[in-house]
């Protein structure tokens, strides 16, 4: 590992004066902190965190806003245990992540408790921006106490924020559509199942599906697309034969749609005769929707590593704190296709970290 003494001897300056570089002490001539400045940006050299904080004796807090889970609603687990795992590591660096959840489907718990996170005077902050009326005052707020922060999982275009880490939600659509080119023939329709209400509100379903229409659109394609509108995911299965009704009156249907993380709750919903003739592409790898892919049921499922998310966001305002490193406007994660002959092979870093 690189120190600072060997960053001195190859700037052929002292170890004292490359420290006052690092910390923006003054005192170094222009040419010497340029000098510096370049070996440490060649090395890709980083300040110790735990070193650096204890140098400064100073402590951050940083609060993060997501999306509580349970059985019914488990996509949420997975970044929670990324911020988790993140909030370890760097907890011994003198940074402390308190999370607050809130009911997705909920504007009000949403609003509720951003109103207790801000209690906590945060350093930074770390928010899934679900409800873009009350994430615009959220915002607001932020600014005005000028505290930094990140969106996770779902970006709000347009706004201030740090940068965005997460999927990039209308190329994911696209994506979902060029499989469903693959899935079906011209002559084949196929049907798109939205799972949840004011679905203005959530941007990243929003984007998906204009991406999913966009590459139809774009590609000539002839195949007629589909939509059925249920208010909530559980109104799927308890109006099930909303749904198996449209596919007995529309035989040509073979390729179904669900661009949010409820594939598996569609699934349950479709007669199981039904589930034979079609093809299925969904979102995300929740247990539920992985046992619905090892059984065939569905085809493909797009993932978004989204542990790796969460814990990058802390990751990233970690380095934005101690060492001002400034992220980049988007740090998109991968658009991984996942299949029931490799999903075994993916998420090692999530499996792991449930193990442990």
């Amino acid at each position: 590992m690189i120190t600072i003494k060997d960053i001195a001897k190859e700037a052929n300056v002292s170890a004292g004066t490359v420290d006052r570089v690092l910390h923006n002490r003054g005192g170094v001539s222009t040419e010497t902190e340029q000098k510096v400045n370049k070996i440490l940006k060649e090395r890709n050299f980083k300040i110790n965190l735990i070193a650096s904080s204890l140098a400064m004796k100073k402590n951050h807090t940083l609060a993060t806003l997501i999306p509580n889970f349970d059985q019914q609603n488990i996509f949420w687990k997975s970044p929670h245990s990324g911020i988790e795992k993140g909030s370890q590591e760097v907890k011994a660096y003198g940074i402390e992540n308190h999370i607050f959840t809130f009911n997705q489907f909920d504007p009000n718990s949403y609003a509720k408790a951003f109103r207790e996170l801000i209690k906590t005077s945060p350093d930074a902050v770390i928010l899934v921006p679900i409800f873009l009326k009350e994430t615009k005052a959220i915002i607001e707020t932020l600014k005005n106490k000028k505290i930094p922060y990140l969106f996770l999982n779902i970006n709000l275009k347009g706004s201030d924020s740090l940068c965005y880490i997460g999927q990039k939600s209308f190329e994911a659509g696209i994506l979902a559509g060029k499989l469903s080119n693959i899935c079906t023939t011209e002559d084949d329709e196929i049907l798109m199942v939205l799972t949840r209400k004011n679905l203005f509100n959530h941007e990243a379903i929003q984007d998906r599906i204009e991406g999913f229409l966009d590459f139809h659109q774009k590609s000539n394609s002839k195949t007629k697309i589909h939509k059925l509108q249920f208010n909530q995911p559980d109104e799927v299965f308890r109006s099930r034969e909303k749904i198996n009704q449209f596919i007995e009156k529309h035989p040509k249907v073979k390729g179904v749609v669900v661009p949010s993380s409820r594939v598996s709750v569609v699934c349950k919903a479709i007669d199981k005769e039904k589930l034979v003739d079609l093809r299925i592409i969904g979102f995300d790898t929740t247990p539920q929707n992985i046992d619905f892919l090892k059984r065939g049921d569905v085809t493909f499922l797009i993932s978004q590593k989204s542990f790796n998310q969460g814990y990058k966001s802390i990751i990233t305002i970690a380095n934005f704190l101690v060492h001002k490193e400034i992220p980049s406007n988007e740090i998109p994660t991968p658009l991984e296709i996942i299949t029931k002959e490799n999903y075994m092979f993916s998420h090692s870093e999530e499996r792991k970290y449930s193990i442990e």
